[in-house]
């Protein structure tokens, strides 16, 4: 079963490509790695995806490099801006730019899936709950919002268990607003570590500004 791992930025960000490589085989036991063809790594960026391929056969690591995506989407003039390399490619910068302009839709292009929300779920009495509302803060969040505004379509997954609601982000929290009474007692009342919000169907997807 493979297992998740989060490392502090910190105690990485000097090492060399090799340092890094090795520390991937030898402390933390990676069997392979996955990265794009413009992946820079080590100290100042120093490796790219050639210098990882050769150091993961020499540490004994499979090493997979994927070719860039391109986004059909004409917007690289207001990203040049943003990013100087850009090239048009499927990026975090994209994504990070759609989810800025609340294009949820363009989201949902970009990584070909329904983007998802994780809300952490260890600090509920930071939560307020009613019967068809769950408020939190926008620090429990682990990954990035989009703008203000309402968001249609969306669903709450809690284990095999969706249930349909709508998402409202204002400038300093998430609130959930489910279609029926009492769709969230479950929420509250399991030990939960994390909450899905999935952002609805590309299709249907809308938002509306506060």
């Amino acid at each position: 079963m493979p297992r998740e791992l989060q490392i502090d930025f910190s105690k990485v960000r000097y090492l060399t490509p090799c340092q890094f490589v090795e520390k991937l085989s030898k402390e933390l036991g990676v069997r392979g790695v996955v990265a794009g063809e413009n992946y820079r790594f080590g100290y100042r960026a120093a490796g790219d995806a050639s210098d990882l391929v050769k150091l993961c056969e020499e540490y004994g690591l499979e090493a997979y490099i994927i070719n860039s995506v391109m986004d059909t989407n004409q917007i690289s003039g207001a990203l040049n801006s943003i990013d100087g390399k850009e090239r048009g490619q499927v990026s975090s910068t994209r994504v990070r730019y759609a989810l800025h302009k609340g294009d949820m839709k363009y989201v949902s292009e970009l990584l070909g899936r329904n983007h998802r929300l994780i809300l952490m779920m260890e600090d509920q009495e930071r939560f307020t709950s009613e019967r068809n509302r769950l408020s939190a803060p926008k620090s429990c969040l682990l990954n990035l919002a989009p703008k203000e505004g309402l968001y249609e379509n969306c669903s709450v997954l809690i284990d095999k268990n969706v249930i349909p609601c709508r998402v409202i982000v204002d400038t300093t929290d998430i609130h959930l607003e489910c279609y029926e009474v009492d769709s969230f007692s479950c929420v509250t009342s399991q030990d939960l570590k994390i909450l899905g919000i999935d952002f609805g169907s590309p299709e249907l997807d809308g938002v509306q500004i506060l």
